[in-house]
């Protein structure tokens, strides 16, 4: 079955996934980078790029675990 590339979600590179909710980052939406420091790669699918509105919580969590950590 052919997919059609102009659709959202028809196929083609369409950028990163939201960590959070495992939706395309599309071209112009506003998206913000958080880091874990326990997952520096992203190889765990922490670290990485999230919509903004998804990517709130998450770095309130990694803010909160770097300043657990230096103590």
């Amino acid at each position: 079955m052919y997919l059609d590339e102009s659709f959202a979600f028809g196929g083609g590179d369409h950028g990163p996934s939201c960590c959070a909710c495992r939706k395309p980052i599309l071209e112009g939406e506003a998206s913000m980078r958080i880091a874990f420091a326990s997952d520096p790669a992203g190889a765990k699918g922490y670290t990485g790029e999230y919509h903004v509105a998804c990517g709130k919580p998450f770095a309130s969590l990694a803010r909160a675990l770097d300043m657990l950590s230096r103590r």
